[in-house]
Parts: C-alpha cells; structure tokens; sequence
C-alpha cells in the first residue's frame, strides 16, 4: 500500500489558498525554465549510461524533495505521499507511445537496472496509454527534437493534482524544462523549489550515484 499522511485541514496554513483556487475553471498554471544540463550529458557519456534515463532520474528526485508536488486529493481528504514515482512515455516502433512505471529509489544504479529493461519491451510493444488508479506519480515526457520556450500540457480534467512535465532539446548547454502545477498546492515559490533542486543535481550529477534515504512510512 502506498504510504501517504492525511494533512489536518483545520490546522492547514494553506487552506484558504486551496479553497480559493479550487473553485477556479482551471487552477493550473505552467513554468517552463532553461536548465544548465552540460555536466549532466558530459557524465553520462563518460559513464556510458542513458542521458534520457539520468535526467529522467534526477526530475524524480527534485520532484521528491518538495511536499507540495506530493500533495494530493483522495476523495474528501488532502494526502501527501511519502514518495511520487514518474510515468514517462516511451516510443514504439510505430512511432507511438507506450508508458512505462519508474520507481523512485535510493540511486541511479538502482533506478536504471529496474527501468532499462521496461523500455526495451515498451519499444516493441503496442502503443498505449498506462491507466493507473492511484495518484502518487507525476508524468514526464522527453521531446528531444525541439528546444522550445513554452508549452502547455494535456489534462485528464480541470484542476487535476498531478504535475505534467516535459523536457527538450539540449542546445548551448542547456535543456528547457517546463511543468504545469496546481495551484492550490503549489505557488511559485514551490515551483522554485523544485527547479533550483533540478538545476543543483545536474550541476553535481556525481550525486546520482550516491544512495539517498527514500521515505517509505510517514510520521
């Protein structure tokens, strides 16, 4: 069973922040931030490793290290999960897409030895979406052909919790990395969070490699 905390509401110093934006049509908004990704493609050449899965990897940890993006509804409760995996699609030999499952864990080696092998089958697999019934991931794509300034991102509903990511081409050094937030979970300055962290482990993409503790129960 996915671990999570019922956040007390009534006690909740974002409350009346949640309450406002969920009356909104659409309470999302999307950032889109170009981050320094040349250490990151430089190590990942040197160890011989999947650019795609060491970037991949380094969005779900910065992903995991802010509360709000763990944030979620579940029926009349607000939760927040003790950990949110990523669901990234993959391209298939038609040139569809087959989503595949990334565990969070406690290092790179760890993460690729689980998810290399469910790419390989999800090349030659038919494409399809991944429909799942719990809420503790977010979705990441890869659009290496295009290095773009903006983009928006497709919603299963309105106000949905789940962050949707994409990230680009890398140009100059760089890679663009946009997300769409809730805004009754998340401000700016959570979103902030969240890429300062992103830009801080592919500054230092040694770090990858070394074991981080990955919560499972929550106090």
């Amino acid at each position: 069973m996915t671990a999570y905390k019922i956040i007390d509401t009534q006690i909740w110093p974002r409350k009346a922040h949640f309450d406002f934006y969920r009356k909104f049509a659409n309470p999302c908004f999307n950032l889109c931030v170009p981050i320094e990704a040349q250490r990151l493609y430089e190590s990942a050449k040197d160890n011989r490793v999947s650019f795609f899965q060491l970037a991949l990897y380094a969005i779900l940890r910065a992903a995991n290290s802010v509360p709000q993006l763990k944030q979620r509804i579940l029926g009349e409760k607000i939760i927040e999960y003790a950990n949110i995996e990523v669901m990234t699609p993959i391209m298939t030999d038609n040139e569809g897409f087959r989503q595949i499952w990334c565990e969070n864990t406690a290092d790179f080696i760890s993460f690729t030895k689980a998810v290399t092998e469910k790419i390989e089958i999800a090349k030659t697999t038919a494409a399809a979406p991944l429909i799942v019934q719990q809420e503790n991931f977010f979705c990441a794509s890869c659009l290496p052909w295009v290095y773009f300034s903006a983009i928006t991102h497709a919603e299963f509903s309105f106000g949905a919790s789940v962050p949707t990511l994409t990230w680009g081409k890398l140009k100059d050094g760089k890679i663009p990395v946009s997300c769409k937030f809730n805004h009754a979970f998340v401000d700016g300055l959570h979103a902030s969070h969240f890429f300062i962290q992103l830009e801080t482990l592919f500054a230092d993409p040694d770090s990858l490699w070394i074991e981080h503790p990955v919560e499972e129960k929550m106090i």
